[in-house]
């Protein structure tokens, strides 16, 4: 239902407008329901059978709704979908979902409190090279991940973190990125009467950050949070390239993938173990919507 608010400014559109608006309305509509069908697809095929999934497939049924919902799949994902490590270590799926959260909660936890110090410092303190960081920092991302493939891993060598559970904390505390722009411009917009009222009780520097300036920052901090855990959560190239003994949902469902082609009925165990990987994400992110959608607000003084 519109708000009244909402409905005065429809009536108000000119008919040319109302058709523009419908048509739009439409192919928002569409894509919108277009990015659901991998989910139904998903969830139709994780609950047939093996021998009616490839029936399914040969005769074009792959989005029919299974004849008979097998829900025991869910429960073999955790029995039998398992990889070799780079070890040679069998891992199970448990394992994979174990290391998800432990490194995606490292490396993102790390970003955001890397980026938030930077973005402070160099939004409200003025000393030299300052200009020079904002240029590393924007320059940095215009860099092709892939052109610095080789190097990294060179260093990450040379720094003894290779394949060990320090490298998402360590590349996490990195303090730049698309978290540094958002939160330097957050801060700027911060008056630094803020930290002159604490500066005239006698707090310092760090009192300022850490009870004045994060709190109101928490908002921005959270959408950042949560933004960075599911594009973390969902990347399986950094597990593969710089942690192969760590398989993570991702990346070691990318690895059984690659061996269901010998074994065609595992299809449905391994489209319900892909639906149990995204159901962390959509919990989070229902239940923060409305904060990722809202715009960041800051507070006034008074005079």
């Amino acid at each position: 239902m519109f708000k009244k608010e909402e409905r005065t400014i429809l009536t108000r559109r000119s008919k040319g407008e109302k058709i523009v608006f419908g048509i739009v309305f439409a192919l928002f509509t569409i894509y919108a329901l277009s990015l659901l069908l991998p989910f139904v697809f998903l969830a139709f095929n994780s609950l047939k059978g093996g021998e009616e999934y490839v029936d399914g497939v040969g005769a074009g049924r792959s989005f029919f709704p299974p004849a008979h919902a097998i829900w025991s799949n869910y429960f073999n994902a955790f029995k039998a979908l398992k990889i070799t490590d780079f070890n040679g270590k069998q891992i199970g799926f448990l394992q994979m979902l174990f290391n998800s959260i432990w490194y995606t909660v490292l490396y993102v936890g790390a970003g955001v409190i890397a980026s938030s110090i930077t973005a402070y410092i160099v939004a409200k303190y003025r000393f030299r090279g300052r200009r020079f960081i904002d240029g590393i920092a924007i320059f940095s991302m215009t860099i092709p991940i892939i052109g610095t493939t080789a190097s990294a891993l060179k260093m990450y060598n040379l720094l003894g973190i290779y394949n060990t559970p320090l490298l998402p904390i360590m590349i996490g505390f990195a303090g730049f990125g698309f978290n540094f722009l958002v939160l330097r411009g957050f801060f700027s917009n911060l008056p630094w009467s803020y930290a002159e009222s604490v500066f005239v009780d006698g707090g310092g520097h760090m009192t300022v950050f850490l009870k004045i300036m994060m709190p109101q920052a928490v908002p921005c901090l959270v959408t950042l949070f949560i933004m960075a855990f599911i594009g973390t959560w969902n990347d399986y190239q950094t597990l593969l390239l710089y942690m192969p003994s760590f398989p993570t949902l991702s990346s070691g469902l990318y690895l059984v993938e690659r061996s269901l082609t010998r074994h065609v009925y595992d299809y449905p165990i391994y489209f319900a173990a892909l639906m149990i990987s995204v159901v962390p994400i959509i919990v989070l992110f229902g239940l923060f919507s409305d904060v990722i959608m809202s715009n960041f607000t800051v507070g006034g003084l008074k005079g």
